[in-house]
């Protein structure tokens, strides 16, 4: 390739090589080997600076402050107020009040759930750790129906709680069937056609309702109530009587006009 085709680029490459080349060369003579340490010029060292002199105490004798005892800032009455600190509860390692809800048991998780005797959420613990509110007791052993918790205080086992019908939410009360409503339904229109088409089956059904004994009085159920109510139970056990004495005569002029209905249009 001639020069004078050369790209930038090329001489740019170019000139870069022959400055490597050159350091090259004088490297193998020897520059910069030949480099020595000063020695050392007093005149160019420097003083440390001066400490500035101490603050003055800022704090008095203890003396002064006994109004801060005498009086607390944090009070309402601005007086003392007594305490105590209890060094079991700070760390967690007091009394275990819980109580075993669930037990979980696989071949991978042993598991129980607890319930804080005094109320709040439930605490989920696995084996060999330690619920959040008593870091002190770890979980050893987990049964069907029983956990056992080691601690500070030796070892505690919780039975797993089981209801025993005491408190709970009551049970809904069933509301008592209405007699009324039972007694005033009337036949539907099929069971009616059904009754103008066999007469004979409509005779039997009538001599069975007649043999049929009148509903239960429910003044057995009304004899702890008061006389009101006695009256009122009575006086709807007697409507229901006469209900079904109407009914009986009517479906009775039913059955007696049926026969004379099939033999009109044998005549025409």
């Amino acid at each position: 390739m001639r020069a004078e085709d050369a790209g930038a680029r090329t001489w740019l490459s170019a000139a870069f090589a022959g400055w490597a080349l050159c350091v090259w060369v004088l490297a193998m003579f020897g520059m910069a080997g030949s480099i020595e340490r000063l020695d050392d010029d007093p005149s160019l060292l420097q003083a440390l600076p001066a400490l500035p002199a101490p603050a003055p105490e800022r704090l008095g004798p203890m003396g002064q402050y006994g109004d801060i005892a005498a009086r607390p800032l944090f009070t309402e009455d601005r007086r003392p107020q007594p305490f105590v600190i209890d060094p079991m509860a700070e760390t967690g390692e007091g009394g275990f009040d819980y109580v075993l809800t669930s037990v979980l048991r696989t071949p991978a998780v042993q598991l129980v759930i607890l319930q804080p005797a005094g109320g709040g959420e439930p605490v989920r613990v696995r084996q060999g750790s330690a619920p959040d509110g008593a870091p002190g007791w770890v979980l050893q052993t987990v049964e069907a129906r029983r956990a056992v918790f080691a601690g500070p205080e030796g070892e505690q086992a919780l039975e797993l709680r089981v209801f025993d019908g005491v408190g709970g939410q009551a049970p809904t009360p069933l509301n008592a069937p209405d007699p009324m409503a039972d007694a005033s339904a009337s036949p539907t229109p099929a069971a009616d056609s059904a009754m103008g088409a066999q007469p004979q089956a409509t005779g039997g059904a009538q001599a069975s309702r007649r043999d049929r004994p009148a509903p239960a009085d429910p003044m057995a159920d009304m004899a702890a109530d008061g006389p009101s109510q006695q009256q009122a139970a009575q006086e709807q056990v007697e409507m229901i009587r006469r209900r079904i004495e109407e009914r009986r005569a009517r479906l009775r002029a039913e059955e007696a006009a049926q026969p004379g209905q099939r033999a009109n249009p044998t005549n025409k």
